[in-house]
């Protein structure tokens, strides 16, 4: 199950987009708008498409330093524990 969805120019393409974020990372919830995909991108484009493999890194790389971030603070760091 993911919560990433993926958007193209504010167009809505999938909610189903495995490859835009690792397993240990399927909590995190979010929207991804891209203007660099086409439009008519299929399923099998996706799977096998440089881009994705460049917008994958960045979340990962942005959600840990959202993490470092919470972890400064004591406070916030409990509530995203629990």
């Amino acid at each position: 199950q993911n919560n990433i969805k993926l958007y193209v120019r504010r167009v809505f393409i999938s909610d189903n987009c495995d490859d835009l974020c690792p397993e240990w990372l399927s909590f995190v919830k979010g929207i991804v708008d891209s203007e660099d995909l086409p439009l008519n991108i299929s399923r099998e484009m996706l799977q096998q498409n440089k881009i994705l493999k460049v917008i994958k890194k960045n979340l990962v790389k942005k959600a840990i330093e959202m993490f470092q971030e919470i972890a400064e603070n004591a406070e916030d760091y409990k509530k995203f524990y629990e």
